[in-house]
C-alpha cells in the first residue's frame, strides 16, 4: 500500500467489533465520539498582507469562539484529590465525566455526533521540490461533520456512522477536495466464546500532496475506495484464534485510472496466554493485489510473524516480528525480508502516556508515475501529557525510509508535530497543531512543509 494508504488503513481498513473508543481531537477526520464498536481485527498566501480577504469559514470560526463560554480548570491536583485515578489507561483514552460528550439516547442506540472547523496555514501547499516554483504559500478552511449510531445491547452489536471534509483553498481553488465516507459494522455473538464479525465501507479519497510519488503539478488526484470484510474469532482455555477475510476495491478518476486495483487478504492469529498479563502471538497473512489496468504490477504476497501481547500496570500493546515476501507479475520479480509490527503504551506517569510504534513491510501499489516496488521502515514516538485534567499537551515524531528494490532510489523522511488539546465543556473543544514534514530523496525530490492548524470541534 502507499503511505497514504498506510495511514488511512491504520484506522480504517480493521473490521470493529464491540467496546468503546475515544477519538483523537486532532484529526479532523476521526469521529469525536464516546462509543463505536472497537477493532477486532487484524496553509498564509503571497500578498496576503497587502490584501486581506474575509472569508466566510473564518467569519463563522470566530463567532463560534466567541459564543462558547470555557468551563473553568482548576489545578490537576485539585482535580483528582479524593478520587480514584484510572490506571493502566492512556491520557487520552481517560474518561472526563466533565468533559466527555454525552450524545443522545434513540432507544436501544446511541447517537454521537460532531461537527469540527478548522483554519490550516501551510508553507508548500504542493509539496514541491526546495526552491521550485511552485513552493508556494496558502489558506485551507475546513468543515468536517461526522455523525455515529451504535447499539448498545448486552448480546450481538451493529453501529453505522458516516462523516465528510469540505476543504476551501484561499488562493488556490484547483486544489478543493471533498471527501467523504459511509460505514457498517456488525457482530453477532454465538455463545460466549465466539462470535462473527462483519464489515462494509464506502469512501471517496484524495491523496495527499506528500504521498511518496504523487505529482506536484495538475489536479488532485482523487479515488474511490471500497472495503468489505468478514471474520470469526473463538475463545477456548488460555487461546484466542481468530480468521479474517478482507477485500479493498480502488477506483481512480481520469488519467489515473491505471492505479485502478483490488486486493484481498485472508488473515490468521492466535493469541496464547501466558499469564493474565504476557500472552504470545502467532500470525499469518496472505494477500493477493491484481491492478485492472495494469496487469504486469499483479503480485502475490505472505507474511508470517510471532510475537508477545503486553497488558501490565505499566504497558499495553504488541511486538511481532517476522518474515515477509511479495512476488511480482512483471520484472520486480520475488523479494523478501524481515517484518516488523509494533505498537505499545507506555503509562510513564498517570498523567504521561508514551506511545512507541514500528514497522517493516513491503509496498506494492504503483505512484501516479511509478509502478517500482519498495520496502518501507518506520519508527514512531508520541508523548501525550494531561496537563490539567481538560489540556492534553502532544509531541510526537514519525521517522523513516522507503527504500525501492528495483530502481536506485532511497527516501529518507521524517514527520513531527506539536499540539495541545482545550476541552472548553463537553460539547465544545479546541485544538492547535503545528506539523512538519520533511522528504530527502535525491532521485526524485526534497521537499519541506510545515503547517499551522487551529481548530474547533462542537460535539453532540
Amino acid at each position: 500500500m502507499t503511505a497514504h494508504n498506510q495511514r488511512v488503513n491504520q484506522s480504517e481498513a480493521q473490521i470493529p467489533a464491540a467496546g468503546a473508543i475515544r477519538c483523537d481531537l486532532g484529526q479532523s477526520r476521526q469521529i469525536l465520539c464516546r462509543s463505536l464498536l472497537s477493532s477486532g481485527f487484524p496553509g498564509v498566501p503571497d500578498g496576503l498582507g497587502e490584501t486581506l480577504r474575509i472569508n466566510p469559514f473564518a467569519s463563522l470560526f470566530a463567532a463560534s469562539l466567541i459564543i462558547l463560554a470555557p468551563v473553568h480548570a482548576a489545578a490537576q491536583t485539585q482535580q483528582t484529590q479524593g478520587a480514584a485515578r484510572q490506571e493502566s489507561v492512556s491520557v487520552r483514552d481517560r474518561d472526563r465525566p466533565e468533559y466527555d460528550a454525552l450524545g443522545r439516547r434513540l432507544g436501544v442506540f446511541n447517537l454521537n455526533a460532531s461537527l469540527d472547523l478548522a483554519v490550516t496555514s501551510t508553507d508548500n501547499l504542493f509539496a514541491a521540490p526546495d526552491g521550485a516554483p511552485s513552493d508556494v504559500d496558502d489558506i485551507i478552511y475546513g468543515v468536517t461533520p461526522n455523525v455515529a449510531l451504535s447499539s448498545d445491547w448486552s448480546r450481538h452489536a451493529v453501529a453505522f456512522d458516516a462523516g465528510a471534509t469540505f476543504r476551501s483553498h484561499e488562493d488556490f481553488s484547483s486544489e478543493d477536495a471533498d471527501t467523504h465516507y459511509v460505514r457498517a459494522t456488525g457482530r453477532f455473538d454465538i455463545g460466549e466464546n465466539t462470535a462473527i464479525r462483519g464489515s462494509a465501507r464506502s469512501s471517496h479519497e484524495v491523496s495527499p500532496r506528500t504521498d511518496p510519488d504523487s505529482p506536484f503539478i495538475g489536479a488532485p488526484v482523487e479515488y474511490d475506495r471500497m472495503d468489505t470484510g468478514i471474520g470469526i474469532s473463538h475463545r477456548f482455555a488460555r487461546f484466542t484464534a481468530s480468521l479474517d477475510a478482507t477485500s479493498s476495491d480502488y477506483d481512480y478518476d481520469g488519467l489515473q485510472s491505471f492505479r485502478d486495483n483490488e486486493e484481498s487478504a485472508i488473515r490468521g492469529r492466535i493469541e496464547a496466554e501466558l499469564s493474565p498479563r504476557i500472552g504470545l502471538l502467532l500470525s499469518a497473512v496472505v494477500d493477493e493485489r491484481d491492478y485492472d489496468n495494469s496487469p504486469q504490477f499483479n503480485s502475490d504476497g505472505q507474511a508470517y510473524m510471532v510475537g508477545v501481547s503486553l497488558n501490565t500496570d505499566l504497558m499495553r500493546g504488541e511486538v511481532q516480528v517476522g518474515q515477509f515476501e511479495r512476488d511480482y507479475a512483471g520484472v520486480a520479480g520475488t523479494f523478501d525480508g524481515v517484518a516488523i509490527a509494533g505498537n505499545v503504551e507506555w503509562y510513564a506517569t498517570q498523567l504521561t502516556t508514551v506511545t512507541l510504534s514500528a514497522r517493516r513491510d513491503a509496498d506494492d501499489q504503483i505512484g501516479a508515475f511509478s509502478g517500482e516496488p519498495y520496502v518501507t521502515e518506520e519508527y514512531g514516538l508520541r508523548v501525550d501529557h494531561e496537563l490539567l485534567r481538560n489540556v492534553i499537551l502532544t509531541g510526537a515524531v514519525r521517522f523513516g525510509n522507503r527504500d525501492y528494490e528495483t530502481i536506485v532510489r532511497e527516501d529518507e523522511y521524517n514527520e513531527w508535530e506539536l499540539g495541545a488539546d482545550y476541552m472548553l465543556n463537553r460539547n465544545a473543544a479546541v485544538r492547535f497543531r503545528y506539523e512538519h514534514d520533511e522528504v530527502d530523496s535525491p532521485a526524485y525530490r526534497d521537499y519541506e512543509v510545515n503547517q499551522a492548524t487551529l481548530g474547533l470541534t462542537l460535539r453532540l
